[in-house]
């Protein structure tokens, strides 16, 4: 279970996962290749280089799992379920190059990455989050995404379009505060003093 920094976590696991994954024969010159993490003040610019950008544009709630208690994981679990938030990350691959064979086959590497490697082990999300639990994994998956949203997206894009892939990232589960356990009735005593 994470804390409120686990989306950070998750999404630097998924930079992390492809950063040592990059084949030499794209990471190194004359194509230099790299991998980053883009937010909205890297999109609010063109972007240049060769580059593979992962791009969150939506966070949303889990459905199966926005009504329901998980059993806490690691050390500690005995003290029963505990409220949690399960989020869904969903993040676009972005393929940005000098050419035409360069991007598709930074998109078409990433793609395959995904693929063979369906789940992520995360556990490298310490160093951001140690609250996160040793055996909790991400699970990366394509989505769907209609033309029309996906050109919505890249109308706040200063770049052209180039190729882009969704997929989503499922789930990472941010602790919520336990719920607050019921007492004993209140009773009161009143003692009388001074004179009647």
């Amino acid at each position: 279970m994470a804390s409120y920094k686990g989306v950070q976590g998750a999404l630097a696991a998924l930079e992390n996962f492809f950063k040592s994954r990059l084949p030499a024969e794209l990471s190194a010159g004359p194509t230099n290749a790299s991998v980053k993490l883009l937010g909205s003040q890297d999109i609010a610019s063109k972007l240049s280089g060769n580059l593979l950008g992962i791009y969150l544009h939506r966070i949303t709630i889990d459905d199966h799992g926005r009504t329901r208690f998980f059993k806490p994981q690691g050390p500690g679990n005995n003290q029963g379920p505990r409220p949690e938030l399960p989020v869904n990350l969903h993040f676009l691959l972005i393929a940005n190059a000098t050419s035409a064979t360069i991007e598709a086959d930074l998109m078409a590497w990433a793609m395959v990455e995904i693929a063979n490697h369906g789940q992520i082990d995360i556990s490298h999300v310490q160093d951001i989050d140690d609250e996160w639990g040793q055996m909790e994994l991400l699970n990366v998956t394509p989505a769907e995404m209609s033309t029309e949203d996906l050109m919505r997206i890249w109308d706040v894009f200063e770049s052209s379009y180039t190729s882009t892939m969704a997929y989503t990232a499922k789930t990472v589960r941010l602790r919520l505060n336990p719920q607050r356990l019921e007492g004993e009735d209140v009773k009161s005593r009143v003692f009388p003093t001074g004179r009647l």
